[in-house]
């Protein structure tokens, strides 16, 4: 069984109602629009209506062996200062 990948992705509210008919008739309007999630959600008081993009960005595939580090000269021992015990 495959995770599905939406979960945890952010929804945004698109308008606040006194009743659910109010909120309904807002979540059809959204609901034609291709790509698009709607959802009416009960709260204390009212009724909220969230979407979100059900387009999912594709994560950038790190090489094998690639660090996070993107200069690392700078741990090479001719970048240090030399401390002289003299003095």
């Amino acid at each position: 069984m495959e995770a599905n990948i939406l979960n945890g992705r952010p929804w945004e509210i698109k308008g606040r109602f006194k009743t659910f008919e109010e909120a309904d008739k807002r979540r059809i309007q959204f609901k034609n629009k291709k790509n698009l999630q709607v959802k009416v959600k009960k709260l204390k008081e009212n009724y909220v209506v969230k979407v979100r993009s059900a387009i999912v960005e594709k994560k950038k595939e790190k090489k094998r062996g690639e660090s996070r580090r993107r200069d690392k000269s700078f741990y090479m021992l001719e970048n240090f200062k030399a401390v002289d015990s003299d003095s």
